[in-house]
């Protein structure tokens, strides 16, 4: 796992009363060094969430201005009684209320939000994580479920009452994979899925820390997606992430491995150059591995005061730095996603597009949660359409599908 020192570790007290928590737990904590260790139930809990601020509304992680590593905490679910549906196990206060997992909503995205996206449930271990790119929303404090192997039992009986989904995305609140091998839930959700006819994981992921994944046994249903970014966006905003160049090294080690890969680039920063920056990191992936398919997405999920105080405007492109200047001064509120005007967002998503045809005609690519308006400009240049598409995560996307077969056939 990733070289760890934190100001804190805190202990939910149900972790000791379960036996692979509790082994789970000290496998992890032998490779951690922490200031402090506190024990506490969840009254204890609690208390310390109101007395830090957790529950406040929360920032962007650029805002924080993060100096240290997070502060770690280590729980169990509190699943529900046997009559109660499966997916409301809750992870505590700190999750508002979320659990083990969340559905998306494609009616829901839409309405409120002019969103395509497709409906799923997705699965989640943890909230929080080590790479504090500065546009996420994580905290300051990272929530880590310990008692893996009941998850993964749970899941397998959930996702046989929705025979409908195919991929389960694990985990996009975090990002598992720094904390392995230690933290086992790699092999225990690879294992859980190997066997489990016509179902599929996805771990998603900015890491280079693969080496533990190599050897499992997946038979071909865990897929892993990666997000990527260029080298300049990589450097000054993604600042705990490997480089561009580790995360594609990774891709091939991967690929090598017999696992089918996937790669979001996402989200897209308009920064300073940034199209000879995204050329030259497509003209690399395109070189060394072949995904699936590509997602792209535009930055977003922020006000304009919100993207300016979380990422500094200074690393912009002249005309985003403008826009964003102007919608700051305008007290622009986007309904969600989508703060960059859809002009902008176009002509960033066509370059990239382009970019990835002219070294690859035949390769699969999406856009993300992109409004109806988006889908009507480039869905017949994709290819797909937002009743009909396949990306890295949809929850019919597998290995096979027939807009992936199409164009990788």
């Amino acid at each position: 796992m990733y070289t760890l020192h934190v100001p804190e570790v805190i202990v939910l007290d149900r972790v000791r009363q379960h036996t692979r928590a509790t082994r789970r737990l000290d496998r992890l904590m032998a490779a951690i060094t922490a200031d402090r260790v506190t024990e506490v139930d969840d009254a204890g809990l609690a208390a310390l969430v109101e007395a830090r601020g957790w529950h406040l509304p929360r920032k962007r992680t650029g805002q924080y201005r993060m100096a240290e590593a997070p502060v770690l905490i280590f729980s169990t679910f509190r699943w529900p009684p046997d009559e109660a549906p499966a997916h409301t196990a809750l992870n505590g206060p700190l999750m508002r209320g979320t659990g083990a997992w969340t559905h998306r909503d494609r009616d829901g995205f839409l309405r409120s939000q002019s969103c395509i996206c497709q409906s799923a449930w997705e699965i989640h271990c943890a909230y929080g994580c080590l790479h504090a790119c500065d546009y996420c929303h994580v905290p300051p404090w990272f929530l880590i479920m310990l008692d893996l192997e009941e998850l993964a039992e749970r899941v397998r009986g959930f996702g046989e009452t929705i025979p409908w989904q195919q991929l389960y995305k694990f985990d996009n609140y975090t990002d598992t994979i720094t904390l392995e091998p230690e933290y086992g839930a790699s092999e225990t959700m690879v294992h859980a899925f190997a066997d489990w006819p016509g179902r599929y994981l996805l771990l998603y992921t900015k890491s280079d820390n693969v080496g533990h994944l190599l050897p499992l046994q997946h038979k071909g249903h865990t897929l892993i997606s990666w997000s990527l970014s260029c080298e300049a966006v990589a450097t000054a905003i993604e600042k705990g992430t490997p480089s561009v160049e580790r995360r594609i090294a990774a891709i091939e080690r991967c690929q090598g491995a017999g696992y089918p890969v996937r790669v979001r680039i996402s989200p897209i920063c308009p920064v300073r150059n940034w199209r000879e920056g995204y050329a030259a990191m497509i003209g690399d992936l395109l070189a060394r591995t072949t995904p699936e398919v590509i997602t792209i997405d535009v930055i977003g999920w922020m006000t304009a005061a919100q993207m300016k105080d979380a990422l500094g405007s200074t690393h912009f492109d002249e005309p985003y730095a403008a826009a964003l200047d102007r919608l700051d001064a305008e007290g622009f509120k986007p309904k969600g996603k989508h703060l960059f005007p859809h002009e902008m967002r176009r002509d960033i998503l066509r370059f990239i597009i382009d970019e990835i045809r002219r070294h690859r005609p035949s390769q699969p690519v999406s856009i993300c949660m992109e409004s109806v308006d988006m889908w009507r400009d480039l869905g017949p240049i994709l290819g797909m359409a937002p009743d009909g598409y396949a990306c890295c995560c949809g929850p019919t996307s597998v290995p096979g599908h027939p807009l992936l077969a199409r164009r990788n056939g």
